[in-house]
């Protein structure tokens, strides 16, 4: 706890005539009234004092009180009371705050206060007098009849970032204080209040429900349904905000006088207790009351409870039949889902069910938007006064794979709030959008084997449904896995949430998040994972067995490497080496990049693939760009390539296309031996003319003296160059003026 307290003077206003106006009214004796009052006061600060916030306080010999806080929260609660009497339901206060610091000084019921500095300024100015003058001025010398509060300078420079903004600095004969927006502070302590009631005092997270609350596209909808129909349920993707806005309805359901109370579902034993709580629905509902029951069919996997399966529909009219009561209910998708499959009313829940989704997705780039700006006021985030770093933030979420959770959002103003770097943000956005990647994962690796099965293959490739269909039986076959799904069965399982099918019939991620948790599973504590071992080595062995989709899987090679066995990538090469040009590049400069890795079996087909005539511009890519750290025998293999007329156009071209790319030791060595043959002479002077506009001034003079530096026949080559006249000519007159 910080040694800075907060020092609050309250006192009740008008605590002699508005007695005797309510008395008036209510037949109650004015000295009822007064006691009333004081007992309505205490009440809140006893409040405020059994949750800690309270550090030291004093009564008065009337209507005031001295209190020290830990926190603004005790003026909060402290406004949000209720008298009892119809037409008065507030008592008018003037609220006066200050700061203190502990330690030393003077005595507040074995609370010792500093009465230096602040606290002096504070009790020395009387901005309470300083304020009634104030007003008057400002009122037709009208005395004030409502509560107001006043803050001094040092107390308003500890307020959180959105709650400064709700306060007015006032400059009365040379003394600066701050006076607050009422309704503004008395809706923040109706928030404190609804925090107590659903038992959440201290929540970071929902602590300003009523403000940074991002609505999803959804939200009509279901607060329809909810208001139309009693119940609601809200199914979705982790982290996407189902039970914030359970909590939001909650609040919404709150501030017009429901008592709210949620059910929570996190342990397992909660959740059993949920189950019954469900099945003796009538005797949790009453009228005037909203409840949320969360995740009751389990978190992250579905808990069976066969008697709650079977009554689901017959719990449904219970709640219907309770005038003026609702219930919200929330579970994430893949749980909501074996729920269904298990129930014998399944279509039943259909009416009631809300998706909040990422594939839709739920949040757009404009809500991620307002939400990451909103959760950064709400935190005083540094960067949000920066253009530039707000900037880089925002652009950086159109990327949907960045942010791309409310979760995600939340959890990177947190961690942002002092931050005021381009690379320390970039490095909490790649973190914090990770995050949510590693929580998808925990997510799939709950399911079966045959659900795990059917995502690897759009891991793998954008594979059309039919083939699919086909492969995955054999894959199920091959694996002998029991009880597994029909293809059908779990195509539509995943359909309306992780995958989607585009481009006429082809199955892919719904979200690109989904490809990223999946690359999770590879590995575990450094270790090849049972998923990696048993499912997707034997997928990738079967697809590069199929010239249709080995260049997929050579593509998992080369980005997957040293997260697949050394047997299961050896295999594959060798397999995918057979296949033909499909399998592209990859195999090429996979094989060069772990050359020193690799059996010798798998080193020859290096070799063996130069002489092909796809495969040889890749060979000599590759070779080239990892020259320098080949052994002599592979460098070796560009020289030979070289000396043949046909091969040295394509040594040439390669060199010179990749040239600031290449080493000076590759480039001084392989392009010179090209330069020899008049193909390879032909094929640099091509490769610079399709790069000419790329390649930097410099880089083009280098590469016209070489060609000017090989024999008389060079100045001839641009008048080939046909389909480039202006670099044609370019290079006759250059290479001629160097001749």
């Amino acid at each position: 706890m910080s040694d800075t307290n907060y020092l609050i003077y309250l006192d009740i206003l008008g605590f002699e005539d508005l007695p005797q106006e309510i008395a008036s009214k209510t037949r109650v004796k004015p000295s009822k009234v007064r006691e009333d009052f004081l007992d309505v006061i205490n009440e809140r600060v006893e409040v405020a004092d059994a949750k800690g916030e309270i550090e030291g306080k004093r009564y008065g010999d009337g209507d005031d009180w001295l209190l020290v806080a830990d926190s603004f929260k005790s003026v909060f609660r402290i406004l949000n009371h209720d008298t009892g009497y119809l037409d008065f339901p507030r008592i008018p206060l003037e609220i006066a705050v200050g700061t203190i610091v502990l330690g030393r000084g003077a005595e507040l019921e074995g609370v010792k206060l500093s009465i230096e500095d602040d606290a002096i300024a504070f009790l020395k100015t009387h901005i309470v007098d300083y304020y009634r003058k104030y007003y008057r001025e400002q009122h037709d010398d009208q005395p004030i009849k409502s509560t107001f509060i006043v803050l001094t300078e040092s107390a308003h420079r500890e307020l959180e970032p959105i709650d400064k903004t709700k306060c007015r600095l006032i400059e009365y004969q040379g003394v600066k204080f701050f006076a607050a927006d009422l309704e503004a502070f008395l809706k923040r302590g109706k928030v404190f209040n609804f925090l107590d009631q659903i038992e959440h005092p201290s929540s970071r997270l929902y602590y300003r429900i009523d403000e940074l609350y991002v609505p999803p596209l959804e939200y009509e909808k279901i607060r329809s349904t909810l208001a139309g129909k009693q119940f609601v349920f809200i199914t979705g993707t982790q982290e996407y905000g189902k039970t914030y806005t359970a909590v939001r309805l909650m609040w919404e359901y709150y501030r017009r006088g429901y008592q709210p109370r949620w059910v929570k579902g996190k342990e397992k034993n909660e959740r059993i207790r949920i189950r019954e709580k469900l099945e003796n629905m009538r005797a949790e509902l009453k009228p005037g009351h909203v409840i949320y029951f969360e995740d009751p069919f389990g978190k992250t996997e579905y808990e069976r409870r066969e008697s709650l399966e079977r009554e689901i529909a017959a719990l449904i009219d219970c709640i219907r039949q309770v005038d003026d009561a609702y219930v919200l209910m929330t579970s994430r998708e893949e749980v909501f889902k074996e729920f269904q499959k298990e129930t014998v009313t399944a279509g039943e829940l259909e009416a009631f069910e809300h998706k909040l989704n990422i594939k839709k997705p739920s949040y757009d780039f404009e809500r991620r938007k307002a939400m990451v700006l909103k959760w950064g006021e709400g935190e005083g985030c540094k960067w949000l006064k920066n253009d530039k770093l707000r900037q880089l933030i925002i652009e950086s979420m159109r990327n949907e794979n960045v942010l791309p959770t409310p979760l995600s959002i939340r959890d990177f103003a947190l961690a942002t709030i002092n931050i005021v770097t381009e690379d320390e943000l970039r490095e909490k956005i790649k973190e914090k959008s990770e995050e949510t990647e590693k929580a998808f994962a925990k997510e799939i690796k709950n399911m079966t084997d045959d659900k795990i099965a059917f995502l690897l293959f759009p891991f793998v490739g954008f594979f059309p449904v039919d083939f699919v269909r086909t492969t995955y039986r054999e894959l199920v076959k091959q694996l002998g896995m029991k009880n597994a799904w029909e293809f059908d069965c779990v195509l539509n399982w995943f359909r309306d949430d992780k995958v989607k099918i585009s481009w006429g019939d082809r199955i892919g991620f719904s979200h690109p998040s989904y490809s990223k948790a999946l690359g999770y599973l590879l590995t575990e504590n450094g270790y090849i994972s049972r998923i990696n071992a048993e499912i997707l080595s034997k997928l990738l062995l079967k697809l590069a067995e199929n010239s249709y989709s080995a260049a997929n899987v050579a593509s998992v090679v080369a980005d997957r490497f040293d997260e697949l066995s050394e047997n299961v990538r050896n295999q594959l090469l060798l397999k995918l080496a057979e296949k033909g040009e499909e399998r592209g590049l990859d195999v090429v400069s996979t094989i060069v990049k772990n050359f020193d890795r690799l059996p010798d079996q798998v080193r020859h087909l290096l070799f063996e693939l130069a002489e092909g005539y796809f495969d040889r511009g890749y060979v000599i890519s590759a070779v080239a760009r990892n020259f320098d750290r080949l052994p002599e025998n592979v460098r070796g293999l560009l020289f030979k390539l070289a000396e043949e007329d046909n091969n040295a156009f394509d040594v040439a071209y390669v060199i010179v296309d990749e040239f600031d790319e290449l080493s000076e030791k590759a480039r001084n060595q392989l392009l010179p031996k090209a330069l020899e043959k008049d193909n390879g002479a032909w094929g640099a002077a091509l490769a610079l003319a399709n790069n000419w506009l790329r390649l930097p001034e410099n880089t083009r003079n280098q590469l016209m003296l070489k060609l000017a530096e090989r024999d008389n026949r060079g100045w001839a080559l641009p008048e080939r160059l046909d389909r480039f006249p202006m670099i044609a000519d370019e290079l006759t007159r250059v290479l001629k003026g160097l001749l």
